[in-house]
């Protein structure tokens, strides 16, 4: 069965290698429906290739110079390690989580196998897969796939061993527990509660033991602990407010600003049946075969039950909506419907098989659709063309962004950015950081007169432990188009690429008028520092 999960791991490397290379970074969406584009990529993507170029850091992250200690560094080190060993580029760092979600499609495959044979076994695989959602998270750099193939790869190791008897699978188990931690934080923990549940529901004859269950927790926890720790002790001030009380408390168990209003149950069940109709069509016949397998309380249903449970339940109780947040349910669902759907319940599923590979290429038919399985290349960001070309100008000056209109895109390329965003409003207590006080937010007025308070901003970022002035006004704000067009009179030698909305009220600016995309414009400094020397890294991200 080794030979058989090898070949399985390499064949899904080889479905999703294709798209991860063809699709631009924060280039398509993670939420089809309410078309959320992938713009934590491109964030996550700065922050590995800062700790990637030749003196980065590699145990605090940062983000367009601040610390970024929202998520644990796992993402990030396994991408800036690939960037490392191969350059940077799209590719190299979304390459490790290509690498781990087809393991975990392996692992799937070995799981459905051993349960109800060969053909439920590639059901499960091809129904992961082929589902939309793990189609474009597992060829991300960021951290959902990575998380699942963890999850994976540690309830896997309990399935294999419910007793936890043997050293390779209590370390295993713990290895990938700690791993999912040091990728989501709490999110992380989810292995941990998946074996606690296990633990309180599955029959005594195949219960691990109490002191069994607390070892294998001890050491995930321990081999995760150590990152956490020096943050604390190193960053105090910073960890506790971005990482426990924004992050967690803000946007895990708060009332944070959502992007749908829709109700969370609602929320959730559209985008899992409209992405991937075909699996929750399975799952759903699948259930009264599978709850008789609870019945007969064997071991592998009730541990799948378990996994099927804390899935639904973690995705309702965090506050914050996020389509990725089922990519956990989707392979519980896929080996439910494999296992116990009506064609693979103690009969060979020659039929389901058929089923899912009529599916599968259905979708790979009509990529267009929600559900659809593209490997179509470009991007679903306008500028990351036109901002790639400025890249590749090589000019010297600084980027002025209105908006935030490229999704964080600009900060992966080898230029200097700047963000302006057209509203006073600005994020404080359970969902934000206090960067005005720091001046990494400064208002139209700040950034006209900045040499005069950047002394000020700079102490007040070294209070926080930043002993660095980069992070100073990388964020603009402006209340109206008139503030703006003074912002770009005040600052002749910075660029601006700002929408089409606002030309009107930018005449007479001192810059050069060059198209970007459409309905955007470029103002270019009429100072033109060219740089002789090629970008560190490539301008086609």
């Amino acid at each position: 069965m080794r030979r058989a999960l090898c070949a399985v791991a390499l064949l899904a490397l080889a479905c999703l290698l294709p798209r991860a290379a063809r699709v631009g970074l924060a280039g398509d969406y993670v939420d089809p429906i309410g078309k959320i584009t992938a713009q934590d990529e491109a964030l996550y993507g700065h922050s590995a290739i800062a700790m990637a170029k030749p003196g980065g850091d590699w145990v605090t992250p940062h983000f367009m110079g601040r610390f970024a200690l929202y998520k644990p560094p796992m993402l990030l080190w396994t991408a800036a390690l690939s960037a490392r060993v191969f350059g940077i580029n799209h590719l190299t760092l979304r390459l490790p989580i290509a690498i781990f979600a087809a393991f975990a499609v392996g692992l799937i495959f070995l799981w459905g196998a051993e349960a109800a044979g060969i053909q439920a076994g590639i059901c499960a695989a091809l129904l992961v897969l082929g589902n939309h959602l793990f189609h474009t998270l597992s060829t991300f750099c960021m951290t959902d796939g990575l998380l699942l193939a963890f999850t994976v790869a540690a309830v896997y190791w309990v399935y294999a061993d419910p007793w936890l008897a043997s050293r390779p699978t209590l370390w295993g188990f713990a290895a990938a527990s700690a791993a999912a931690i040091l990728t989501k934080g709490i999110a992380g923990l989810f292995p941990l509660a998946i074996l606690g549940l296990y633990w309180i529901a599955a029959p005594p004859k195949y219960r691990p033991g109490f002191r069994r269950v607390a070892l294998a927790s001890g050491l995930a926890l321990a081999l995760a602990a150590p990152w956490f720790l020096y943050q604390l002790a190193i960053h105090p001030r910073w960890f506790w407010t971005e990482h426990v009380a924004v992050e967690i408390l803000g946007y895990g168990a708060g009332a944070p600003p959502q992007t749908s209003r829709e109700n969370v149950v609602l929320f959730y069940l559209t985008r899992l049946v409209a992405t991937d109709t075909l699996l929750f069509a399975a799952a759903v016949v699948a259930i009264p075969a599978f709850v008789r397998a609870i019945r007969r309380r064997s071991p592998g249903p009730t541990l799948l039950a378990c996994w099927l449970v804390l899935s639904i339940a973690a995705t309702l109780f965090w506050q914050y909506r996020n389509a990725a947040y089922l990519l956990p349910l989707i392979p519980a669902l896929a080996l439910m419907a494999a296992c116990y759907g009506p064609f693979a319940a103690g009969r060979p599923s020659t039929w389901m098989l058929v089923l899912v590979c009529a599916g599968s290429l259905l979708k790979l038919a009509a990529p267009e659709n929600p559900w659809g399985l593209s490997y179509r290349a470009g991007t679903v960001q306008p500028l990351a063309p036109a901002l790639s070309t400025y890249c590749e100008s090589r000019r010297s000056t600084r980027l002025v962004i209105v908006d935030v209109a490229d999704d964080l895109y600009a900060p992966a390329l080898p230029i200097q950015v700047r963000y302006l965003i057209m509203s006073p409003i600005r994020m404080r207590g359970a969902y934000g950081m206090p960067f005005d006080q720091m001046g990494v937010i400064v208002t139209a007025d700040e950034f006209n007169n900045l040499e005069k308070l950047r002394p000020a901003f700079r102490d007040r970022l070294r209070q926080w432990g930043i002993d660095s002035d980069e992070p100073i006004a990388t964020l603009i704000t402006a209340t109206s188009p008139e503030e703006l067009a003074g912002i770009v009179r005040a600052h002749p030698l910075d660029d601006f690429l700002i929408p089409e909305r606002y030309r009107s009220s930018l005449t007479d600016s001192g810059h050069n008028v060059s198209p970007a995309a459409r309905g955007y414009f470029f103002l270019l400094s009429r100072t033109k520092f060219d740089v002789d020397a090629a970008p560190p890294w490539t301008c086609r991200m």
